[in-house]
């Protein structure tokens, strides 16, 4: 990941960047890391240069860096970067929402809290990736978290988003591996859906945000609804 750090504070900057070294370490990964001490800096860096992440800060010394200000700045530009608010006031959460940032961290910096915000980063980097899907002879780029499910063919697999079914000479087995797997879940030999589509689910049957439903094998219906309820909590954690 390329991800940048706007902050101030040298002993912030500092200790994320010793705290995402460790991380990817950890991992086996390496991330691009680079500091700016305002937000005007930064975005003319991503002028002509890719920022997967931003760990934005709220209050600058100069009043007119506000934190706020430039991340909606940023996110209306470059929709698909991840920004992540540090700040010591809970009181400008609200704030952070407006300018779509994806989550929140407090100051001082806490491993286990960056450390879960990094794997959801990671995430949500492969859910806006696009995959390339053939229809009427021609190749169309698919955002990965579009997907609805995907449904098992003689050959092949079909897949479903909103308004669009693409078929694919990938097996299902080939999807479920190469797709995010705290997202998508295999509930069914013939069935591998997007939990971030499914509305409910009772009776070993789901349901999509669509109306559809889809049968869920009664031996995944534990694993499913653990992978259902940990998805959920990912995806609405602001912390």
């Amino acid at each position: 990941m390329n991800i940048a750090f706007c902050d101030d504070q040298n002993i912030v900057t500092n200790q994320l960047n010793k705290l995402i070294q460790e991380f990817d370490k950890e991992i086996l990964t390496e991330s691009t890391l680079l500091s700016f001490s305002t937000p005007s800096d930064l975005y003319t860096h991503m002028q002509t240069n890719s920022i997967d992440v931003v760990f934005m800060d709220l209050a600058f010394p100069d009043t007119s860096e506000d934190g706020i200000e430039w991340s909606k700045k940023i996110k209306k530009q470059f929709p698909r970067t991840i920004i992540i608010i540090l700040t010591a006031y809970e009181s400008r959460y609200k704030e952070g929402f407006v300018a779509r940032a994806f989550r929140f961290m407090t100051k001082p910096i806490q491993k286990a809290e960056l450390f879960d915000n990094l794997y959801a980063c990671m995430e949500e980097l492969q859910l806006t990736q696009t995959v390339s899907l053939p229809k009427y002879g021609t190749l169309h780029p698919v955002m990965v978290k579009d997907i609805f499910y995907l449904s098992a063919l003689s050959g092949g697999s079909e897949l479903w988003t909103r308004s669009h079914t693409f078929v694919s000479e990938k097996s299902l087995l080939q999807w479920e591996e190469q797709l995010p797997k705290t997202t998508f879940f295999r509930c069914h030999k013939k069935y591998l859906i997007n939990l971030l589509h499914v509305k409910s689910f009772e009776n070993h049957v789901l349901t999509l945000i669509t109306g559809e439903k889809i049968p869920i094998s009664r031996r995944r219906w534990k694993e499913f609804q653990i992978a259902y309820i940990r998805c959920d909590i990912q995806n609405n954690s602001i912390t």
